[in-house]
C-alpha cells in the first residue's frame, strides 16, 4: 500500500501539466528559465509586460540585472548597472519608457532611465512618516499613475506621472498589504498573505469587495503571496504552500485551480509572483524551479 501511494505521488509530481481544475481552462505556453544567452537565472522578484512596447521584463534579483523579452517570449537584452542596481523585486514600465524598481537595500524606489543610462531614487521627503517608509510591491494604471506599498505603516501610496506624491490612496490598519494590483477602471487589488485576504477599491479608496480566508479546503488560502486580475475581471491568486494559482470571479467566488508541486514544465514549486497581460498570459514565478512559467 505504502509503495502504491509513493507511486502515484511521484506520477503527479512529474506529470505535464494540461488544465488541472477545470478542463481545458489554463495551458502551459512555456517556461523562461537559465540558458547559454542568459545565464543562471537566479531569484526573480518581479515580473511585468509592457503593452506599448510588448516586452516583457523580469528582475533578477539575485543577479542585480532587468532582462527583458519580446512578444513572443525570445531574450533581447539585459540591463545590468553594477553596483547601481543591487537587489531589484518589482517593477513597472511608464508609457515614455522609464522604468520604477524597488530597491529594498536602499528602502526605497528607484527611477531608471535606459537610453539616458540614468538611475534616480523617487523623493520620498513629502510622505508622512518617511522615515519608517519600507517598500513593498508596486503597480501602475492606464494613466502613469504609480502605486507603492508601504509595508512599514500598512498603506498604499500614490504618486503622478511625474512622480510627485499625492497622497495616501488608502491605508489598511486591520490586514498587512502583500501585493497590489491596478485595472483598466483604476481600480486598485490589494493581497494580506498573514491574514488570507483579498480586498477590492475604487480608485479613492473606498473598499468595494472583500473575500478569502486561510484554511485546508480547495477554496481557502494557505500562504496566498500574489495576486493578479485578468480583462473579464477574474481574480487570480499564487497560493506559495499549495503551489497553486487559485481563480476567483469578480464578486470573489471560487471557480477552479490550476497547477501543482513539481518540476516539469507547467509544475510550480513555491511561487512567489504572478501577472498577467491584456492577451490573457499568465506569467507565474516559480521560485524554488528558478523560472517564469507562461500559461495561457
Amino acid at each position: 500500500m505504502l509503495k502504491k501511494s509513493l507511486f502515484v505521488i511521484l506520477i503527479i509530481l512529474i506529470l505535464p501539466f494540461n488544465a488541472f481544475g477545470k478542463k481545458g481552462a489554463i495551458n502551459i505556453i512555456t517556461t523562461l528559465t537559465s540558458n547559454k544567452e542568459i545565464g543562471f537565472l537566479g531569484f526573480i522578484d518581479g515580473v511585468f509586460f509592457d503593452e506599448n512596447k510588448k516586452r516583457l521584463y523580469i528582475a533578477d534579483s539575485s543577479n542585480s540585472r532587468i532582462l527583458s523579452y519580446d512578444s513572443e517570449l525570445k531574450y533581447l537584452s539585459t540591463f545590468e548597472p553594477g553596483g547601481d542596481l543591487k537587489h531589484p523585486t518589482s517593477l513597472v514600465r511608464t508609457s515614455d519608457g522609464r522604468f520604477l524598481v524597488v530597491e529594498p537595500s536602499r528602502r526605497g524606489v528607484l527611477t531608471i532611465n535606459i537610453r539616458q543610462k540614468s538611475i534616480e531614487q523617487v523623493n520620498f521627503f513629502k510622505v508622512p512618516k518617511a522615515e519608517a517608509f519600507y517598500p513593498g510591491n508596486i503597480a501602475i494604471d492606464s494613466g502613469d499613475n504609480i502605486y507603492i506599498i508601504d509595508r512599514a505603516n500598512s498603506r498604499v501610496l500614490l504618486f503622478n506621472p511625474n512622480l510627485q506624491f499625492k497622497g495616501e490612496v488608502l491605508r489598511d490598519n486591520k490586514t498587512r498589504i502583500s501585493d497590489i494590483k491596478v485595472d483598466k477602471q483604476g481600480n486598485i487589488y490589494t493581497l494580506s498573505t498573514i491574514e488570507g485576504i483579498v480586498k477590492k477599491y475604487d480608485g479613492s479608496g473606498k473598499k468595494i469587495l472583500e473575500f478569502g480566508r486561510r484554511g485546508k479546503d480547495k477554496t481557502e488560502f494557505s500562504f496566498p503571496v500574489s495576486l493578479a486580475v485578468d480583462e473579464k475581471g477574474q481574480i487570480y491568486v499564487v497560493d506559495q504552500h499549495k503551489s497553486k494559482v487559485l481563480v476567483f470571479n469578480k464578486s470573489g467566488r471560487f471557480l477552479f485551480d490550476f497547477s501543482g508541486l513539481g518540476w516539469r514544465e507547467g509544475r510550480l514549486a513555491y511561487p512567489s509572483f504572478i501577472f498577467i497581460n491584456n492577451a490573457g498570459t499568465i506569467f507565474v514565478v516559480d521560485r524554488d524551479n528558478s523560472r517564469i512559467s507562461v500559461f495561457r
